[in-house]
């Protein structure tokens, strides 16, 4: 998913213009009434297997990039069970599951060269729009479940506005205003007229037959000859409601939990300490809620986050003390009741955390290939 910063709306020659976000909920409930949710439909992409284009790409997966497929898929057991559930009941094609495939190779982590992360690959900006988190502490764009929810509601919205996936999905590529120049130039709706017609840059004209392609080898993987093994999948867990700063490594530590496999279950978090004065939903493995549960509950607040003294020296700021320490100065204000972070005085003693970014390795982890598809690089 690339670069869109606003949604459209219609204008004469298809042009675009930015909405509030007024404006843009009020049209989300009407492509909504004007498609209400009905039964997965497999005929929505039936048409397009058969298409040479297809074909041609179905002939790459199995080749030259096998191994991108294979990874993703791989990936993929982790996650489908998550982005099914999520996605039934919502009117959309059953393909559309796969989409991530191409997207992100199923990986929450993967973060492309313009800035796309998650499974789904939001932008920034787009992710902003959906009312996505991105801040210092978490980057909703990494959760399968807040992201997919989020890609839902996009890819509703992009086919209420064309009435095709074709053209819906090459601007779930390359964002509305360059589908829609494009067809304006071109005076075709018909997404392989435009394909055809060079309106439309070549990573989007491989999109589409690249999405349709991986869906078909998805839906049927070993018929294609790809082995797949059985993973845990993201649903094992169980969450646990908190509103005291919490340190990963101290509940790791406390509740017998591996801390590779805290950071598999929240990957939005971007520290190892979750968000400084708030509720947070963190998620537990099943088989370790009740133990996660008491350290919770028993354990002093102050003793929940992992820290080490630091005597403040003549001339330290609050924000120098926060990036030598590789932490926040909400967080260190937090942990020492310091309201003002101005007022500081040599001498003074600060609880400063002690987290480490490493972490473990996760007994389960999905891999993130550090080259994708000829035009999707993901890092």
């Amino acid at each position: 998913m690339k670069r869109y910063t606003s949604y459209p709306r219609r204008r004469r020659g298809h042009g675009l213009g930015v909405v509030s976000p007024c404006v843009y909920i009020l049209s989300m409930i009407l492509v909504v009434s004007m498609h209400p949710p009905t039964a997965y439909t497999e005929s929505d992409f039936e048409e397009l297997y058969n298409r040479e284009e297809v074909q041609h790409y179905i002939g790459r997966f199995l080749t030259r990039e096998r191994a991108f497929l294979e990874r993703g898929l791989k990936n993929a057991e982790i996650y489908l069970p998550t982005v099914r559930e999520l996605f039934r009941g919502e009117g959309l094609p059953e393909e559309l599951v796969y989409l991530p495939l191409i997207e992100s190779a199923f990986s929450p982590r993967a973060v492309s060269r313009a800035g796309a992360a998650g499974l789904w690959q939001f932008m920034p900006s787009t992710a902003r729009w959906q009312g996505l988190r991105i801040d210092f502490w978490v980057d909703e764009r990494r959760d399968p479940v807040k992201s997919t929810s989020k890609a839902i509601a996009h890819l509703r919205y992009l086919y209420g506005y064309y009435e095709d996936w074709a053209l819906a999905l090459a601007a779930y590529n390359a964002g509305m205003g360059s589908v829609n120049l494009a067809v304006k130039r071109a005076h075709s709706r018909d997404f392989w007229v435009l394909a055809g017609s060079g309106y439309i840059k070549r990573e989007t004209r491989e999109y589409v037959p690249r999405f349709v392609a991986s869906a078909l080898i998805a839906r049927n993987p070993q018929r294609f000859g790809f082995k797949l093994s059985e993973n845990t999948q993201f649903t094992d867990h169980e969450v646990l409601e908190i509103d005291k700063t919490l340190d990963l490594t101290v509940l790791s530590r406390s509740a017998s939990i591996p801390l590779g496999t805290l950071q598999f279950l929240n990957p939005e978090l971007k520290r190892l300490i979750t968000p400084v004065g708030q509720r947070y939903s963190l998620r537990v493995p099943k088989d370790r809620f009740a133990e996660a549960l008491r350290v919770y509950h028993e354990l002093p607040a102050e003793d929940l986050v992992g820290v080490t003294r630091y005597t403040v020296r003549y001339g330290d700021t609050l924000g120098e003390i926060a990036e030598r320490y590789d932490t926040g100065v909400a967080l260190l204000g937090h942990l020492n009741n310091i309201y003002n972070p101005r007022v500081l005085y040599a001498g003074q003693t600060l609880l400063v955390p002690i987290t480490s970014e490493r972490g473990e390795v996760p007994e389960i982890q999905t891999s993130a290939p550090r080259r994708g598809f000829d035009t999707q690089e993901i890092l």
